[in-house]
């Protein structure tokens, strides 16, 4: 038994807000380290055969956080025997009970970063972004978000500012969190 929560505790949640690095810095850090990398967004659009923003406007933001938690506990479920890293989208921790999901399988990593990072990396993305595309005042909006989920993302393990991360940011924590038996 002491094995399989090993195994379990193995993975690891990149969580943030939108444009914090996320997906990026799974790929790069799962690369580095030799480790599978999932981002929960391309999971979910691969299992609906719908991009995001197509489900946002089909069938509503509510019907996507279902979704997405539907999504999230299968990627817990078929990777309970691996090491993976996944990438989480910014309001996966806040929805559901999904931060919970994601503090009982394995490791939460807060990828902090302040509002002017944000807009400024998220400025060529927008129209990636369906939550994003109709914000009026995308600043205010980005604030807002903040204020309301930092409370969940802080409850991470472990928070690394944006602004100051590197690959070797991500020593003690993949050396922390992954046993190699």
């Amino acid at each position: 038994m002491e094995n399989a929560e090993q195994q379990i505790m193995s993975l690891i949640f990149f969580i943030g807000m939108p444009g914090s690095g996320k997906s990026h810095w799974a790929k790069k850090v799962a690369a580095h380290y030799q480790l599978s990398s999932i981002d929960l967004d391309e999971y979910l659009q691969q299992h609906e055969r719908m991009n995001i923003g197509d489900i946002f406007i089909k069938q509503g933001e509510e019907e996507f956080r279902r979704k997405e938690n539907k999504a999230l506990i299968s990627i817990v479920e078929n990777n309970r025997h691996n090491d993976a890293i996944i990438s989480c989208g910014g309001g996966t921790p806040y929805f559901s009970n999904n931060m919970d999901i994601l503090k009982r399988s394995g490791h939460t990593v807060y990828l902090k970063g302040n509002v002017n990072t944000l807009l400024h990396r998220l400025q060529n993305e927008i129209y990636h972004r369906p939550l994003l595309q109709k914000q009026q005042d995308l600043p205010k909006y980005l604030e807002e978000q903040l204020s309301l989920r930092r409370h969940v993302y802080e409850q991470a393990d472990y928070i690394l500012q944006i602004e100051d991360i590197s690959l070797t940011n991500f020593d003690k924590i993949i050396s922390s969190c992954i046993s190699r038996q």
